[in-house]
């Protein structure tokens, strides 16, 4: 008899069947193969035939990316009712590795192998929109993902455990020896094989082996981040139709590549922690049944909620729903944070993507990808706002049931453009640019070209280099002159950015000495009203006191006059001090009513300030000791009650020191010199000195270490003005003020440095 492979006619045809049907066991796929030939022999019918040589074209061709194939076959594991997919490659980095993909789906029994996983674009998954346990709306539709194993790999081992049941099934394919082209594929036939299993085990593995690209380090984080990204962020809500019933429980569905989870995956690429939280405003949008689209952006930056409702409805897209966060890439805007690390992220996961059935439909917010036109309406300057794709981190909901208009290509990148994809994409692009206008005009920022009479906050140097950095669209890929454009940008973006730190901290320090001024102004007038209260009681107190000292005398009882003297004896003590320092204030506010500038003489000064307070230096068991040298030495022209200020505050810390320490011998030295065009003045006391870590912050404003300080009268408790009174007084005259080390028998030594006289300041 002829052979299956010779050209018969269909006499001969008709009687090769007839004799192989007569065997005890015919071959069938002879039997298969002439009858179709006899039909394709029909000279009034013709038929469609595809070539095996087609399989390579749906794998290879159709799914042109690594990542793609591999999220369609991640896809099938969670329409299967998975909880988890674990990835392993082996020798993956140059061509010829092995990649096995494990689920604990469902599995398949040999019928659904036969009528789903080997019929091409089957309708198994429109059919049956929902898995039968966990009720997920199916994320594949168009049943060609499984070919993706193709693109990958040469060769493929399908192992299959359907649950519930003690068989299993095994299938090879040899992608590029048994499906050549020129081929038919009728006549590729793949063995089944089985093998027994308890019937709780369930799932499916798929052997890729002899992998027709390398993986490096780089490709597997595009992988990736297309995994962490296959869902998104955000809370997807789930759609089911009406009639179904609802869903059970569904425990999730993890990934684990290479022995790392995916949650440990997204926690090392922090994209909730290290880059949502960073974002200026949130985004959410909707359309409603009934066509009707509103907008609302929440940035607690600037003190922002508003929302807003379209003139125009969407009557083709069905509900939809748009959430998105908003970055700009400023300093000022990102806390804990490095710029440089924040656009890094925008970089890799910027753009508005789209999620149908609660999966990701590339290409939408690939890097490449400008699906809004955001990027080229920014680079054209119609857009003035922060608005490129990578400015936004978001996604779209679709879903089968409520947006049936929606439908993939056969690639599995994209969507067909359709009057749905076009409403779609208009009122995303509306809702975004409304959103970023917004926040622009809460900035005080301009929005568009159009914009009219708008008066412009000043914008910082560097925020305009930026700018013009962002716009230029700087890649990898760009010329090597526009790569050494950018870097010059950056080199004068980051000098820029820290003149304006300096000018900042120096605005800072600005406002806090204000507010010490006010403070001073507050209490000199204070202090003034007290000195001339003072000084108009000190006759009438003075006089009341000698009466009383009169009549003391003339107690005749002995143990009562003697109480009566201590009393008295106390009293004017404490008299004392108050004229002391009451006639110091009166007579330093007097010199200050003055505004003249005068040199003053050194030892004049020193010589008065000492005598102010002789008396309450004795009474505090202090030595003092003056060494002016010169004798003639005058200061630049300046305020007398200045340098009196300089002293007192000396005074007041060497007494506060001194008595804290519980000092006995208690020594005072004032001493003046010449050092080249500067006035000197020494002034040291034999307390404990200052601590060798508080040296450079006691000239700092309400630094302080004796706030609790007993008030005597004169030292009185520690404000922290004092020092940076005396320091901003000699930078005022050319000079300076320091901690130095004291003279023997001298525990502490501050040194006042102005200009001499004749020299300006």
């Amino acid at each position: 008899m002829s052979g299956a492979g010779e050209t018969l006619d269909p006499e001969q045809i008709k009687t090769a069947i007839e004799e192989e049907l007569k065997k005890a066991s015919p071959d069938w796929h002879r039997i298969e193969q002439w009858s179709r030939a006899r039909v394709e022999s029909d000279p009034d019918n013709v038929r469609f035939t595809v070539d095996a040589g087609h399989i390579q074209r749906l794998g290879a061709e159709l799914v042109g990316k690594q990542d793609t194939a591999l999220s369609e076959l991640i896809k099938n594991a969670y329409d299967a009712d998975a909880t988890k997919v674990v990835l392993t490659f082996t020798d993956y980095q140059q061509p010829g590795g092995t990649l096995v993909i494990e689920d604990d789906g469902s599995g398949m029994q040999d019928d659904v192998i036969r009528s789903s996983w080997m019929r091409i674009s089957t309708a198994s998954k429109v059919d049956q929109p929902l898995s039968p346990i966990y009720r997920r709306v199916r994320a594949g539709r168009k049943g060609i993902g499984r070919f993706s194993v193709q693109r990958l790999g040469k060769w493929l081992y399908l192992e299959t455990r359907p649950r519930g049941s003690t068989t299993g099934f095994r299938v090879r394919f040899s992608w590029d020896e048994e499906f050549r082209p020129g081929r038919d594929l009728n006549e590729v036939f793949s063995q089944i094989e089985r093998f027994e299993k308890p019937s709780d085990e369930c799932g499916t593995t798929l052997r890729i082996v002899d992998l027709r690209d390398g993986w490096s380090e780089a490709a597997l984080a595009k992988v990736w981040r297309s995994v962490l990204l296959l869902q998104p962020p955000f809370p997807v809500a789930r759609t089911e139709p009406a009639e179904e019933k609802p869903s059970s429980g569904d425990p999730g569905f993890a990934v684990n590549i290479n022995g790392v989870s995916r949650d440990a995956k997204r926690t090392e690429y922090s994209i909730e922690t290290s880059f949502l939280s960073q974002a200026f405003a949130t985004i959410s949008a909707s359309i409603d049944e009934d066509g009707r689209a509103t907008v609302r952006v929440v940035s607690p930056k600037s003190n922002l909620d508003d929302s807003q409702e379209f003139d125009k409805k969407f009557l083709v897209t069905g509900p939809v729903s748009l959430n998105a966060s908003y970055f700009i890439y400023l300093p000022a805007t990102l806390s804990g944070m490095t710029m440089a690390s924040a656009a890094e992220l925008g970089r890799l996961f910027g753009g508005i993507r789209i999620y149908r059935n609660g999966f990701r439909v590339l290409p939408y917010g690939e890097a490449a990808d400008d699906w809004l036109e955001l990027d080229i309406d920014v680079s054209r300057r119609d857009l003035l706002v922060p608005a490129n794709n990578r400015n936004f981190f978001g996604h779209v909901e679709l879903s089968t049931d409520t947006n049936p208009l929606f439908e993939e290509t056969s690639s599995r990148e994209g969507l067909l453009e359709n009057e749905a994809y076009a409403e779609l994409k208009q009122f995303v692009r509306d809702a975004v640019e409304w959103a970023a206008k917004r926040v622009a005009a809460a900035r005080n920022r301009k929005q568009d070209a159009g914009q009219r009479d708008f008066i412009p906050e000043p914008r910082r140097p560097s925020e305009y280099i930026r700018t013009v950095r962002e716009n230029m669209g700087i890649s990898p890929s760009s010329s090597p002159d526009a790569i050494q454009t950018d870097r010059v940008l950056a080199k004068a973006e980051a000098i820029a950015s820290e003149f304006e730190q300096r000018v900042e901290e120096q605005r800072a320090a600005s406002l806090e000495y204000e507010e010490m001024l006010r403070l001073l102004a507050s209490l000199g007038l204070s202090i003034s009203v007290f000195g001339h209260e003072v000084k108009g009681a000190r006759d009438a107190l003075r006089a009341r006191l000698a009466l009383l000292e009169d009549a003391i005398a003339t107690v005749p009882d002995a143990r009562q006059k003697a109480a009566l003297e201590r009393q008295f004896a106390e009293l004017k003590l404490g008299s004392d001090r108050m004229f002391d320092i009451g006639g110091y204030i009166a007579g330093l506010m007097s010199t200050t009513e003055s505004r003249q500038l005068r040199s003053l003489s050194v030892s004049g000064a020193l010589q008065r300030f000492a005598s102010q307070f002789t008396e309450y230096m004795s009474r505090q068991n202090i030595e003092f000791e003056i060494d002016v040298d010169p004798p003639a030495l005058r200061t630049t022209p300046m305020h007398g009650s200045e340098l009196d200020s300089v002293l007192l505050n000396f005074l007041t810390n060497s007494i506060k020191s001194m008595r804290n320490a519980r000092v006995k011998d208690r020594k005072v030295r004032m001493d003046a010199r010449l050092d080249g065009r500067f006035v000197v003045i020494g002034f040291e006391d034999s307390g404990p000195g200052v601590a060798a870590n508080d040296r450079d912050r006691v000239f700092d404003a309400f630094f302080t270490t004796t706030m609790a300080a007993d008030d005597d009268g004169v030292a009185g408790p520690g404000t922290g003005l004092g020092l940076k009174i005396v320091s901003d007084i000699a930078t005022s005259y050319g000079g300076s003020v320091s901690v130095e080390e004291a003279s023997p028998g001298y525990g502490c030594r501050f040194e006042f440095r102005i200009l001499s006289m004749g020299e300006e300041a």
